[in-house]
Protein backbone atom coordinates (compact mmCIF):
# COMPACT_ATOMS: atom_id res chain seq x y z
CA UNK A 1 0.00 0.00 0.00
CA UNK A 2 1.25 3.47 -0.92
CA UNK A 3 0.01 7.01 -0.35
CA UNK A 4 0.97 8.81 -3.56
CA UNK A 5 3.46 11.07 -1.76
CA UNK A 6 6.60 10.90 -3.90
CA UNK A 7 9.79 10.44 -1.87
CA UNK A 8 12.33 10.72 -4.66
CA UNK A 9 12.64 11.17 -8.39
CA UNK A 10 14.81 8.38 -9.73
CA UNK A 11 16.55 8.05 -13.07
CA UNK A 12 16.52 5.12 -15.48
CA UNK A 13 20.17 4.28 -16.05
CA UNK A 14 19.66 1.23 -18.24
CA UNK A 15 16.93 -0.89 -19.82
CA UNK A 16 17.87 -4.50 -20.52
CA UNK A 17 15.65 -6.57 -22.81
CA UNK A 18 15.38 -10.35 -22.63
CA UNK A 19 12.86 -11.55 -25.19
CA UNK A 20 9.54 -9.85 -24.43
CA UNK A 21 10.60 -9.01 -20.86
CA UNK A 22 12.68 -6.06 -19.66
CA UNK A 23 14.71 -5.14 -16.62
CA UNK A 24 15.07 -1.51 -15.59
CA UNK A 25 17.97 -0.25 -13.49
CA UNK A 26 17.03 2.84 -11.51
CA UNK A 27 19.36 5.30 -9.79
CA UNK A 28 17.77 6.09 -6.43
CA UNK A 29 20.10 7.55 -3.82
CA UNK A 30 17.46 7.76 -1.08
CA UNK A 31 15.28 4.73 -1.78
CA UNK A 32 17.90 2.13 -2.71
CA UNK A 33 19.59 2.01 0.75
CA UNK A 34 16.19 1.18 2.31
CA UNK A 35 15.50 -1.69 -0.09
CA UNK A 36 16.39 -5.34 0.03
CA UNK A 37 15.77 -7.95 -2.64
CA UNK A 38 12.09 -8.85 -2.79
CA UNK A 39 10.82 -5.52 -1.43
CA UNK A 40 8.08 -3.59 -3.19
CA UNK A 41 8.51 -0.08 -4.53
CA UNK A 42 6.18 2.12 -6.57
CA UNK A 43 7.83 3.36 -9.77
CA UNK A 44 5.73 6.11 -11.38
CA UNK A 45 2.69 4.52 -9.77
CA UNK A 46 3.44 0.89 -10.67
CA UNK A 47 4.15 -1.51 -7.81
CA UNK A 48 7.36 -3.39 -8.71
CA UNK A 49 9.65 -5.83 -6.91
CA UNK A 50 13.31 -5.07 -6.36
CA UNK A 51 15.24 -8.01 -7.83
CA UNK A 52 18.68 -6.52 -7.30
CA UNK A 53 19.93 -3.73 -5.05
CA UNK A 54 23.26 -1.95 -5.44
CA UNK A 55 24.95 1.17 -4.19
CA UNK A 56 22.37 3.82 -4.94
CA UNK A 57 20.53 1.71 -7.53
CA UNK A 58 17.94 -1.03 -7.74
CA UNK A 59 16.62 -3.24 -10.54
CA UNK A 60 13.09 -4.41 -11.30
CA UNK A 61 11.74 -6.80 -13.92
CA UNK A 62 8.87 -5.84 -16.20
CA UNK A 63 6.64 -8.38 -17.90
CA UNK A 64 5.60 -7.63 -21.46
CA UNK A 65 2.09 -6.86 -20.20
CA UNK A 66 3.42 -4.27 -17.71
CA UNK A 67 5.50 -2.62 -20.41
CA UNK A 68 2.58 -2.41 -22.83
CA UNK A 69 -0.14 -1.42 -20.35
CA UNK A 70 1.69 1.38 -18.52
CA UNK A 71 3.59 4.54 -19.30
CA UNK A 72 6.80 2.50 -19.15
CA UNK A 73 6.48 2.08 -22.92
CA UNK A 74 7.90 5.61 -23.26
CA UNK A 75 10.86 5.00 -20.93
CA UNK A 76 14.34 5.64 -22.25
CA UNK A 77 17.69 5.87 -20.50
CA UNK A 78 17.88 8.95 -18.26
CA UNK A 79 14.06 9.16 -18.05
CA UNK A 80 12.84 10.41 -14.68
CA UNK A 81 10.50 8.24 -12.59
CA UNK A 82 8.63 8.89 -9.35
CA UNK A 83 9.57 6.62 -6.45
CA UNK A 84 7.70 5.76 -3.27
CA UNK A 85 8.43 3.07 -0.69
CA UNK A 86 5.46 1.21 0.84
CA UNK A 87 3.61 2.79 3.74
CA UNK A 88 4.97 1.70 7.12
CA UNK A 89 2.38 0.43 9.61
CA UNK A 90 3.23 3.20 12.11
CA UNK A 91 3.44 6.02 9.54
CA UNK A 92 1.00 8.86 8.92
CA UNK A 93 -1.42 8.28 6.06
CA UNK A 94 -0.99 11.32 3.84
CA UNK A 95 -2.23 11.53 0.26
CA UNK A 96 -4.75 8.72 -0.30
CA UNK A 97 -4.74 4.94 -0.52
CA UNK A 98 -2.79 3.91 -3.61
CA UNK A 99 -2.21 0.27 -4.50
CA UNK A 100 0.26 0.60 -7.34
CA UNK A 101 -2.19 -1.21 -9.64
CA UNK A 102 -2.49 0.98 -12.74
CA UNK A 103 -6.03 1.13 -14.18
CA UNK A 104 -4.94 2.60 -17.51
CA UNK A 105 -2.80 5.18 -19.22
CA UNK A 106 -3.90 8.69 -20.01
CA UNK A 107 -2.33 11.30 -22.27
CA UNK A 108 -0.33 14.20 -20.86
CA UNK A 109 -1.71 17.34 -22.51
CA UNK A 110 0.45 19.89 -20.73
CA UNK A 111 1.26 22.00 -17.69
CA UNK A 112 -0.39 25.39 -18.08
CA UNK A 113 0.95 28.23 -15.90
CA UNK A 114 -1.82 29.90 -13.90
CA UNK A 115 -1.81 33.68 -14.52
CA UNK A 116 -0.51 35.80 -11.61
CA UNK A 117 0.48 32.67 -9.66
CA UNK A 118 3.33 30.19 -9.43
CA UNK A 119 0.98 27.24 -9.76
CA UNK A 120 0.05 25.21 -12.84
CA UNK A 121 -2.95 23.50 -14.37
CA UNK A 122 -2.14 19.90 -15.22
CA UNK A 123 -4.27 18.69 -18.15
CA UNK A 124 -4.72 14.94 -18.72
CA UNK A 125 -6.93 13.02 -21.15
CA UNK A 126 -8.01 9.83 -19.38
CA UNK A 127 -9.26 6.62 -21.03
CA UNK A 128 -13.00 6.84 -21.59
CA UNK A 129 -13.73 3.78 -19.45
CA UNK A 130 -12.13 5.45 -16.39
CA UNK A 131 -14.19 8.64 -16.63
CA UNK A 132 -16.90 7.27 -14.30
CA UNK A 133 -14.36 7.00 -11.46
CA UNK A 134 -13.13 10.60 -11.82
CA UNK A 135 -15.16 13.14 -9.85
CA UNK A 136 -14.76 16.79 -8.90
CA UNK A 137 -12.56 17.09 -5.77
CA UNK A 138 -11.96 13.33 -5.85
CA UNK A 139 -8.57 11.65 -5.56
CA UNK A 140 -6.52 10.17 -8.39
CA UNK A 141 -2.93 8.96 -8.74
CA UNK A 142 -1.11 10.26 -11.82
CA UNK A 143 2.34 8.71 -12.32
CA UNK A 144 2.01 7.63 -8.70
CA UNK A 145 1.33 11.17 -7.41
CA UNK A 146 -1.68 11.64 -5.15
CA UNK A 147 -3.66 14.51 -6.66
CA UNK A 148 -7.09 16.15 -6.34
CA UNK A 149 -9.30 16.72 -9.37
CA UNK A 150 -10.13 20.39 -9.88
CA UNK A 151 -12.22 19.94 -13.01
CA UNK A 152 -13.70 17.00 -14.93
CA UNK A 153 -14.91 17.52 -18.51
CA UNK A 154 -15.93 14.11 -19.84
CA UNK A 155 -12.70 12.15 -19.82
CA UNK A 156 -10.48 15.25 -19.72
CA UNK A 157 -9.30 16.15 -16.23
CA UNK A 158 -7.62 19.24 -14.83
CA UNK A 159 -5.56 19.32 -11.63
CA UNK A 160 -3.98 22.23 -9.76
CA UNK A 161 -0.24 21.67 -9.24
CA UNK A 162 1.80 23.62 -6.71
CA UNK A 163 5.50 24.42 -7.37
CA UNK A 164 6.64 21.86 -4.76
CA UNK A 165 4.88 19.04 -6.66
CA UNK A 166 6.57 20.11 -9.91
CA UNK A 167 9.98 20.18 -8.25
CA UNK A 168 9.62 16.85 -6.44
CA UNK A 169 8.13 14.74 -9.27
CA UNK A 170 8.72 13.92 -12.92
CA UNK A 171 5.89 16.13 -14.23
CA UNK A 172 8.21 18.76 -15.72
CA UNK A 173 10.03 16.09 -17.72
CA UNK A 174 6.87 15.05 -19.58
CA UNK A 175 6.06 16.13 -23.12
CA UNK A 176 2.55 16.62 -24.60
CA UNK A 177 1.34 13.29 -25.91
CA UNK A 178 3.31 11.22 -23.39
CA UNK A 179 1.35 8.40 -21.72
CA UNK A 180 0.89 8.69 -17.96
CA UNK A 181 -0.16 6.04 -15.46
CA UNK A 182 -3.57 6.51 -13.86
CA UNK A 183 -4.88 4.72 -10.78
CA UNK A 184 -8.37 5.75 -9.77
CA UNK A 185 -9.59 5.89 -6.19
CA UNK A 186 -10.12 2.35 -4.89
CA UNK A 187 -13.12 3.55 -2.87
CA UNK A 188 -14.95 4.52 -6.08
CA UNK A 189 -14.46 1.03 -7.50
CA UNK A 190 -15.76 -0.69 -4.37
CA UNK A 191 -18.75 1.66 -4.21
CA UNK A 192 -19.57 0.77 -7.81
CA UNK A 193 -19.59 -2.92 -6.97
CA UNK A 194 -21.52 -2.57 -3.71
CA UNK A 195 -24.22 -0.37 -5.24
CA UNK A 196 -24.70 -2.75 -8.16
CA UNK A 197 -23.62 -0.31 -10.87
CA UNK A 198 -22.04 -2.82 -13.20
CA UNK A 199 -21.76 -5.32 -10.36
CA UNK A 200 -23.67 -8.36 -9.15
CA UNK A 201 -25.47 -6.88 -6.15
CA UNK A 202 -28.26 -4.31 -5.90
CA UNK A 203 -30.97 -3.33 -8.35
CA UNK A 204 -29.30 -0.62 -10.44
CA UNK A 205 -27.38 -3.11 -12.54
CA UNK A 206 -30.47 -5.16 -13.41
CA UNK A 207 -33.27 -2.67 -13.06
CA UNK A 208 -36.63 -4.38 -13.21
CA UNK A 209 -35.85 -6.82 -16.00
CA UNK A 210 -34.45 -9.76 -14.08
CA UNK A 211 -34.67 -10.52 -10.38
CA UNK A 212 -31.83 -12.61 -8.97
CA UNK A 213 -32.04 -14.90 -5.98
CA UNK A 214 -29.00 -15.24 -3.74
CA UNK A 215 -28.37 -18.72 -5.16
CA UNK A 216 -28.49 -17.37 -8.70
CA UNK A 217 -26.08 -14.58 -7.81
CA UNK A 218 -23.57 -17.01 -6.30
CA UNK A 219 -23.88 -19.29 -9.32
CA UNK A 220 -23.30 -16.46 -11.78
CA UNK A 221 -20.43 -15.06 -9.71
CA UNK A 222 -18.74 -18.47 -9.81
CA UNK A 223 -19.25 -18.65 -13.57
CA UNK A 224 -17.54 -15.31 -14.24
CA UNK A 225 -14.90 -15.47 -11.52
CA UNK A 226 -12.13 -15.45 -14.12
CA UNK A 227 -11.91 -12.67 -16.73
CA UNK A 228 -13.07 -13.61 -20.18
CA UNK A 229 -10.44 -14.46 -22.78
CA UNK A 230 -10.25 -11.67 -25.38
CA UNK A 231 -11.55 -12.90 -28.75
CA UNK A 232 -9.23 -13.11 -31.70
CA UNK A 233 -9.51 -10.48 -34.39
CA UNK A 234 -10.59 -11.94 -37.75
CA UNK A 235 -8.15 -11.65 -40.61
CA UNK A 236 -8.62 -8.29 -42.29
CA UNK A 237 -9.93 -8.13 -45.84
CA UNK A 238 -8.38 -5.24 -47.80
CA UNK A 239 -7.96 -3.28 -44.57
CA UNK A 240 -11.66 -3.57 -43.74
CA UNK A 241 -10.88 -3.86 -40.02
CA UNK A 242 -8.48 -0.94 -39.88
CA UNK A 243 -9.99 1.61 -37.50
CA UNK A 244 -7.08 4.04 -37.60
CA UNK A 245 -8.24 7.68 -38.00
CA UNK A 246 -11.89 6.60 -37.93
CA UNK A 247 -14.37 8.18 -35.48
CA UNK A 248 -16.91 6.10 -33.61
CA UNK A 249 -19.93 6.80 -31.45
CA UNK A 250 -21.08 4.20 -28.92
CA UNK A 251 -24.59 4.38 -27.46
CA UNK A 252 -24.98 2.20 -24.36
CA UNK A 253 -28.18 1.35 -22.50
CA UNK A 254 -28.01 1.58 -18.70
CA UNK A 255 -30.84 -0.95 -18.45
CA UNK A 256 -29.21 -4.25 -17.37
CA UNK A 257 -25.95 -2.36 -16.84
CA UNK A 258 -24.22 -5.51 -15.58
CA UNK A 259 -24.45 -6.88 -19.14
CA UNK A 260 -24.20 -3.68 -21.17
CA UNK A 261 -20.99 -2.53 -19.46
CA UNK A 262 -19.44 -5.86 -20.45
CA UNK A 263 -20.59 -5.22 -24.02
CA UNK A 264 -19.03 -1.76 -23.85
CA UNK A 265 -15.71 -3.21 -22.72
CA UNK A 266 -15.84 -5.64 -25.63
CA UNK A 267 -16.59 -2.87 -28.12
CA UNK A 268 -13.75 -0.70 -26.83
CA UNK A 269 -11.39 -3.66 -27.00
CA UNK A 270 -12.35 -4.33 -30.62
CA UNK A 271 -11.90 -0.68 -31.62
CA UNK A 272 -8.57 -0.25 -29.90
CA UNK A 273 -7.11 -3.50 -31.17
CA UNK A 274 -8.06 -2.40 -34.67
CA UNK A 275 -6.22 0.92 -34.34
CA UNK A 276 -8.87 3.35 -33.07
CA UNK A 277 -7.74 6.14 -30.75
CA UNK A 278 -9.59 6.85 -27.50
CA UNK A 279 -9.92 10.49 -28.51
CA UNK A 280 -11.92 9.36 -31.57
CA UNK A 281 -14.45 7.38 -29.51
CA UNK A 282 -17.49 9.12 -28.03
CA UNK A 283 -19.59 7.16 -25.51
CA UNK A 284 -23.18 8.12 -24.71
CA UNK A 285 -25.32 6.37 -22.08
CA UNK A 286 -29.11 6.27 -22.38
CA UNK A 287 -31.78 4.91 -20.00
CA UNK A 288 -32.73 1.81 -21.99
CA UNK A 289 -32.93 0.07 -25.37
CA UNK A 290 -35.93 2.21 -26.36
CA UNK A 291 -33.72 5.33 -26.40
CA UNK A 292 -30.84 3.79 -28.37
CA UNK A 293 -32.14 4.74 -31.82
CA UNK A 294 -32.86 8.35 -30.84
CA UNK A 295 -29.39 8.89 -29.38
CA UNK A 296 -27.76 7.08 -32.33
CA UNK A 297 -29.52 9.43 -34.74
CA UNK A 298 -28.34 12.47 -32.73
CA UNK A 299 -24.74 11.25 -32.90
CA UNK A 300 -24.91 10.42 -36.59
CA UNK A 301 -26.38 13.83 -37.49
CA UNK A 302 -23.45 15.66 -35.85
CA UNK A 303 -21.24 14.57 -38.75
CA UNK A 304 -18.51 13.80 -36.21
CA UNK A 305 -18.66 9.98 -36.36
CA UNK A 306 -17.98 7.50 -39.16
CA UNK A 307 -20.09 4.78 -37.54
CA UNK A 308 -22.36 4.29 -34.51
CA UNK A 309 -22.37 1.20 -32.27
CA UNK A 310 -25.60 0.51 -30.35
CA UNK A 311 -25.32 -1.67 -27.23
CA UNK A 312 -28.17 -2.92 -25.05
CA UNK A 313 -29.68 -5.95 -23.37
CA UNK A 314 -33.30 -7.10 -23.29
CA UNK A 315 -34.41 -10.13 -21.28
CA UNK A 316 -37.75 -11.81 -21.93
CA UNK A 317 -40.33 -11.25 -19.20
CA UNK A 318 -43.90 -12.30 -18.55
CA UNK A 319 -45.53 -9.56 -20.67
CA UNK A 320 -45.29 -8.26 -24.23
CA UNK A 321 -42.95 -5.44 -23.14
CA UNK A 322 -39.90 -7.44 -24.34
CA UNK A 323 -41.26 -7.94 -27.87
CA UNK A 324 -42.37 -4.32 -28.24
CA UNK A 325 -39.04 -2.84 -27.15
CA UNK A 326 -36.95 -5.37 -29.12
CA UNK A 327 -38.89 -4.72 -32.33
CA UNK A 328 -38.82 -0.95 -31.98
CA UNK A 329 -35.12 -0.88 -31.05
CA UNK A 330 -34.21 -2.89 -34.13
CA UNK A 331 -36.50 -0.87 -36.41
CA UNK A 332 -35.36 2.48 -35.03
CA UNK A 333 -31.65 1.74 -35.28
CA UNK A 334 -32.02 0.48 -38.84
CA UNK A 335 -34.09 3.52 -39.82
CA UNK A 336 -31.51 5.87 -38.29
CA UNK A 337 -28.74 4.27 -40.35
CA UNK A 338 -30.75 4.68 -43.56
CA UNK A 339 -31.82 8.25 -42.88
CA UNK A 340 -28.39 9.56 -41.83
CA UNK A 341 -26.24 7.49 -44.22
CA UNK A 342 -23.96 6.64 -41.28
CA UNK A 343 -23.36 2.92 -40.61
CA UNK A 344 -24.99 1.63 -37.40
CA UNK A 345 -23.87 -1.62 -35.75
CA UNK A 346 -26.49 -3.57 -33.80
CA UNK A 347 -25.10 -4.86 -30.51
CA UNK A 348 -28.39 -5.32 -28.64
CA UNK A 349 -28.84 -8.67 -26.93
CA UNK A 350 -32.37 -10.15 -26.97
CA UNK A 351 -32.25 -13.19 -24.70
CA UNK A 352 -34.64 -15.41 -22.77
CA UNK A 353 -32.42 -15.63 -19.67
CA UNK A 354 -29.61 -13.79 -17.93
CA UNK A 355 -27.35 -16.80 -18.46
CA UNK A 356 -27.79 -16.46 -22.23
CA UNK A 357 -26.91 -12.77 -21.99
CA UNK A 358 -23.79 -13.56 -19.97
CA UNK A 359 -22.72 -16.11 -22.58
CA UNK A 360 -23.01 -13.43 -25.27
CA UNK A 361 -21.27 -10.68 -23.31
CA UNK A 362 -17.91 -12.34 -22.88
CA UNK A 363 -18.33 -15.97 -21.89
CA UNK A 364 -19.18 -18.99 -24.08
CA UNK A 365 -20.57 -17.14 -27.11
CA UNK A 366 -17.99 -14.37 -27.33
CA UNK A 367 -18.82 -10.70 -26.83
CA UNK A 368 -21.55 -9.12 -28.97
CA UNK A 369 -20.08 -5.68 -28.25
CA UNK A 370 -16.76 -6.78 -29.72
CA UNK A 371 -18.55 -8.18 -32.78
CA UNK A 372 -20.57 -4.99 -33.21
CA UNK A 373 -17.38 -2.89 -33.11
CA UNK A 374 -15.83 -4.97 -35.91
CA UNK A 375 -19.01 -4.62 -37.96
CA UNK A 376 -18.91 -0.84 -37.47
CA UNK A 377 -15.26 -0.67 -38.55
CA UNK A 378 -15.90 -2.75 -41.67
CA UNK A 379 -18.94 -0.71 -42.70
CA UNK A 380 -17.14 2.61 -42.09
CA UNK A 381 -14.32 1.47 -44.38
CA UNK A 382 -16.79 0.16 -46.94
CA UNK A 383 -18.53 3.54 -47.09
CA UNK A 384 -15.19 5.32 -47.44
CA UNK A 385 -14.10 3.04 -50.29
CA UNK A 386 -17.43 3.38 -52.13
CA UNK A 387 -17.29 7.18 -51.85
CA UNK A 388 -13.82 7.19 -53.37
CA UNK A 389 -14.99 5.64 -56.61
Amino acid sequence: MFTGLIQEVGRITRIEQNGANRRIIVAAEQAAPELKIGDSIAVSGVCLTAVDVGAGTFSADLAAETWARTSFSRLRENARVNLELPLAANARLGGHMVQGHVDGTGTFLGLEPIPDAQDFWLHIEAPVELAKYLVFKGSVAIEGISLTLARVDGNRITIAIIPHTCEMTNLQSLQPGDPVNIETDIIAKYLEKWTGEGGLHGQSGLRGEYALSNDSTRSIAATIEHPETPPELPRTVNGSLNAHSKRFGIVVSRFNAFITERLLRGALDGLRRSGASDCDIKIVHVPGAWELASAARMLAKTGQVDAVICLGCLLRGETLHYEVIANEAGRGIGQSAQDTDVPHAFGVLTCDTLEQALDRSGLKQGNKGFDAALAAIEMANLKQNINKH
